[in-house]
């Protein structure tokens, strides 16, 4: 009996996502999994908000000490970002509020 031709959940699930890639939403949402797989759980309870548009990210944050330790490791959390999110997303800048 011939083997159906199956894919692999992995080709499914790209093919799926893949007309969603350039909405803000989802963009965000990459953003969002980037920074808390970086920062970890309690950076992402100091992060009041995070948005994302024309390849800026903004995190306005509730710490100030937060946000100096930040922008004095800035370069070396954009490139973290831009390596976590590799070729799904180009973050060109970052903004610390």
């Amino acid at each position: 009996m011939p083997r159906p031709n199956l894919e692999g959940l992995g080709d499914v699930l790209s093919r799926m996502i893949a007309p969603h890639r350039h909405k803000p939403a989802f963009q965000l949402a990459l953003c969002q999994i980037a920074w808390r797989a970086l920062l970890g759980d309690a950076s992402v309870q100091k992060t009041r908000k995070l948005t994302f548009s024309d390849g800026i990210l903004t995190a306005y944050l509730n710490s100030d000490s937060l946000r100096h330790e930040l922008r004095a490791q800035q370069t070396r959390l954009l490139e973290g970002l831009q390596e976590e999110l590799k070729d799904q997303l180009e973050i060109k800048e970052l903004v610390l509020k």
